[in-house]
């Protein structure tokens, strides 16, 4: 990640979803899920990462895994926002980026597509960083006036 950082908030973003698919898709030892949380904090932005400690996150990722899981729910596929369709601002002097993620989660045999919105701080070394993610369908307003 270091010297291959993702260019582009495309890019992050699909990195990311990737992580997701394996923390809900996969089975792991909890060396490896470490390694992935880990590795999933290096998409956050210093803000979104500082919120939480390294302990809590990864005890609350586990819950949210497990209970996924016990539903017997898996991350079919993923698709996220074209190029064309990442909408960019400035504000309080820093650059973002919003786009769209939808996860087609399995749920038995029925596929229910959910929606999220991301938002992408650029950090001061030049990279996208997620600053924050929620439904889509709550943020319908906002998305209007793009």
């Amino acid at each position: 990640m270091k010297t291959n950082y993702p260019q582009t908030p495309k890019e992050v973003l699909k990195y990311y979803s990737e992580l997701t698919k394996c923390f809900y898709n996969e089975k792991y030892t909890d060396e490896e899920l470490y390694e992935l949380a880990m590795k999933a904090m290096e998409l956050y932005d210093h803000d979104l990462a500082g919120n939480k400690p390294e302990e809590d996150y990864l005890k609350d990722l586990k819950s949210e895994i497990r209970v996924f899981k016990e539903k017997g729910y898996s991350i079919s596929s993923y698709n996220t926002s074209s190029s064309t369709d990442v909408y960019y601002f400035q504000e309080d002097g820093f650059e973002f980026a919003r786009l769209y993620c939808t996860y087609n989660v399995r749920m038995g045999t029925v596929i229910q597509p959910i929606e999220e919105i991301f938002l992408l701080r650029m950090n001061l070394e030049g990279h996208w960083k997620i600053y924050g993610w929620d439904e889509a369908k709550k943020h319908k307003s906002v998305l209007e006036q793009q």
